[in-house]
């Protein structure tokens, strides 16, 4: 616009009259240049995606049953309801699989643009998300608002599609800011990874047997230490006492090395008395301690000592 008057200007200094016709021909010629004539597409692929437990994502749009008397957001170059419908495309998806019974719903119930008294462009967006169960019963909610106003310049044209385009825009950067809040706030034990792993406490599902009860899992330490308990090698090493095994005849014998312990112990104990009776043998006799006389010499060395006869000591040392 400044650039515009200064050429407005320079050409008065050249003719008064001149300047004084061309005057609205010029203005009319900036605000035509103010006026974009292409435009992006509105996606919202850029952004994170929400991902729910679900098993299936339908969208309901109120709209065509339920209109807004007034709207003019059709003449938008993107419309709010299309806006909505691909940020639901590259946002929202069910990652539950078979494994999750639930369903989601999002509904649009109003998207809107109205030309106001007074020049003024009001854009509302109102939608709602849901978790079903198979029985179509909500058991979770969410819901999200947004709105826009514009005052364009009164020289424009109100519902020129660049005013129409910025009220749809700024509409739809306040809803995914605002959906991303309450479905985090509201739905948050509902969201999950790509992969469709839970996050942030998310409700998951347990594998179950037959009879509903939950599958019992096992780790590598338990089942290491039952089979240790179980081991009868394992008990010998720690000196427990291990049952007596019948085997058949003819069968193979297992763990022969507990056998061999079980005959070396037997045979160590079996040993002990005769040692224990040399020893006792060996210990000084009370009647005679240089050993038996010359009649019991002639004896088994395996005969014990007895006393004498009453009145028949002698001692050790003399001659009968």
């Amino acid at each position: 616009m400044r650039f515009c008057a200064m050429m407005l200007f320079s050409r008065m200094r050249l003719s008064g009259l001149t300047a004084a016709l061309l005057f609205p021909a010029l203005l009319a010629g900036c605000a035509d240049q103010k006026q974009p004539t292409q435009f992006a597409p509105l996606r919202y692929d850029n952004l994170s995606q929400i991902n729910l437990n679900v098993n299936t994502l339908t969208l309901v749009d109120n709209t065509a049953t339920h209109p807004v008397a007034g709207d003019i957001g059709y003449k938008s170059p993107t419309p709010p309801v299309q806006a909505l419908r691909q940020m639901v495309q590259d946002r929202l998806a069910a990652k539950g699989g078979i494994t999750s019974a639930n369903s989601a719903q999002f509904v649009i119930d109003r998207a809107s643009i109205l030309h106001e008294p007074g020049g003024t462009l009001q854009g509302q967006i109102d939608v709602h998300l849901d978790i079903l169960n198979p029985d179509g019963s909500k058991t979770a909610h969410t819901e999200a608002h947004a709105t826009q106003s514009l005052h364009p310049d009164p020289t424009e044209d109100t519902e020129s599609q660049a005013n129409l385009y910025n009220v749809t825009k700024g509409m739809m950067d306040s809803i995914n800011t605002e959906l991303d809040t309450q479905v985090h706030r509201a739905l948050g034990k509902w969201l999950v990874d790509a992969g469709g792993m839970p996050v942030d406490g998310a409700i998951q599902a347990q594998p179950l047997t037959s009879d509903g009860s939950p599958v019992p899992t096992t780790t590598s330490a338990g089942a290491a230490a039952t089979q240790e308990a179980l081991s009868p090698v394992s008990a010998a090493k720690t000196g427990q006492a291990t049952s007596p095994v019948t085997v058949p005849e003819n069968a193979p014998v297992v763990a022969p090395s507990t056998d061999a312990a079980t005959q070396s112990t037997t045979s160590s104990t079996e040993a002990k008395p005769a040692t224990a009776s040399k020893t006792q043998d060996s210990e000084p006799n009370a009647i005679f301690p240089a050993g038996e006389d010359d009649d019991s010499s002639s004896s088994s060395s395996s005969t014990k000592a007895t006393s004498p006869k009453p009145g028949y000591l002698k001692l050790p040392s003399q001659p009968q």
